[in-house]
């Protein structure tokens, strides 16, 4: 169970569509959603990443060869600049349902890289709002040269950010890429991934402590609560 998550009396992930519909998650949805925000919340990242995919240089509905060519051109810029560049990314469909653009995480890719858009550059409306309040927004020109227009933000709030980008994982995106036959989401090898740190009784202090937590999801028998660190909880162990 994630953050934010909307439990209905079976004990299945729900979520409302468009029309107020309340519809179950698939468990292929679910469990790539779970996945995602393991990731993203195991690592530390660097930028916020949002890539396009232009039509003259990459096949816009070909996303599985946009997989394999981003992830060989990343390989090739880390053994060529000497970085150390990984990555998080997951696609969403357009509303033609045919074409695609990514968002997701980068980290370790250093900022002298990279372009600060500055009034006067081409930009989207978006980004020239930012711009306009002194906000950072950057572009990466090899990125450019290969896919297409990207922006890249840095991370105000690493939280924040990993809930933000689950939100792609919706029945929105089980329809535009599960049904298709398509990854999820693409990530780099040797991402930090949970690790065990417990396994034993619950002791009673603990048990009234997160019984008592407005923020924990309390079932039958269970509960759940998220935390940004084991300070909180170190008494108890």
């Amino acid at each position: 169970m994630l953050p934010g998550d909307v439990i209905d009396t079976a004990g299945d992930v729900v979520e409302s569509d468009a029309e107020g519909n309340v519809c179950k998650l698939a468990k292929n949805v679910y469990r790539a959603r779970s996945t995602i925000y393991e990731l993203a919340y195991c690592n530390s990242w660097d930028w916020f990443f949002t890539g396009t995919i232009d039509a003259q240089k990459q096949d816009r509905a070909d996303l599985d060869g946009y997989r394999k060519k981003l992830s060989q051109m990343i390989r090739n810029y880390n053994r060529l600049k000497n970085t150390s560049i990984k990555y998080l990314i997951v696609p969403e469909l357009h509303n033609d349902r045919e074409n695609w653009h990514v968002h997701g995480f980068l980290q370790g890719l250093p900022v002298e890289h990279l372009h600060r858009f500055v009034l006067g550059d081409q930009m989207s409306a978006y980004i020239a709002k930012k711009v306009r309040k002194g906000q950072a927004v950057y572009s990466w020109e090899k990125y450019q040269k290969v896919f297409g227009w990207c922006d890249l933000e840095p991370i105000a709030s690493h939280d924040g950010a990993c809930k933000y980008v689950t939100k792609y994982i919706s029945k929105a995106l089980e329809k535009s890429v599960s049904d298709l036959g398509k990854h999820m989401f693409y990530a780099s090898q040797g991402l930090n991934r949970l690790t065990r740190v417990l396994l034993d009784d619950c002791k009673p202090e603990m048990l009234d402590w997160l019984k008592d937590h407005p923020q924990a999801y309390k079932g039958d028998y269970t509960v759940c609560l998220w935390l940004d660190s084991l300070d909180d909880i170190q008494q108890y162990l």
